[in-house]
């Protein structure tokens, strides 16, 4: 019963990190602003 709780919790906890992983290989960031609409690229690191 523990190893099929502890699979279950690793398999949620590895889907999550695939979720909130980076899918923009550019290294940029398209942002919207939420008051105007306007889009704009945000690097990913600051320099």
């Amino acid at each position: 019963m523990k190893k099929a709780l502890y699979v279950t919790v690793v398999a949620l906890l590895t889907l999550g990190l695939i979720g909130c992983a980076a899918t923009n290989p550019g290294g940029t960031q398209q942002v919207k602003c939420p008051a105007c609409g306007y889009q704009f690229d945000v690097p990913a690191e600051r320099p």
